[in-house]
């Protein structure tokens, strides 16, 4: 019986100390989103120009936007980790005279990070 005993608590010990070893990786719930703008037909990116991040179209049309972030040196507009959706955003900006639009729509996925080009027209 006292074999019995020992046999079991060397189990038991066994079992909680394997449980308790095992590394549970965090669920990701957000997704994050960067967005890189440039002309069409040019090879670099636009810098200092604001990029509007919306939840429905039409807050992208009433440029109700949950963020509007201006591209860095590198042309880049980083919205860092958002909740899973569909999001819709958009560029204006005027060179010279010239006046520049674009638009486009995301689904955001809890794990990914997502990197567009925006061309604008």
């Amino acid at each position: 019986m006292k074999n019995k005993f020992i046999l079991f608590a060397f189990l038991l010990i066994g079992l909680a100390s394997s449980l308790s070893s095992c590394k549970k990786e965090p669920v990701l719930t957000t997704g994050g989103l960067t967005v890189k703008v440039k002309l069409a037909g040019s090879t670099g990116f636009l810098t200092g120009v604001d990029v509007g991040l919306a939840t429905t179209l039409d807050n992208l049309d009433n440029s109700i936007y949950l963020q509007d972030i201006q591209t860095d040196a590198s042309g880049k507009a980083s919205f860092g980790q958002l909740n899973p959706g569909n999001y819709y955003y958009d560029c204006f900006t005027i060179i010279g005279t010239t006046d520049y639009y674009g638009e486009g729509q995301v689904q955001i996925i809890a794990g990914q990070n997502t990197e567009l080009t925006l061309t604008l027209q």
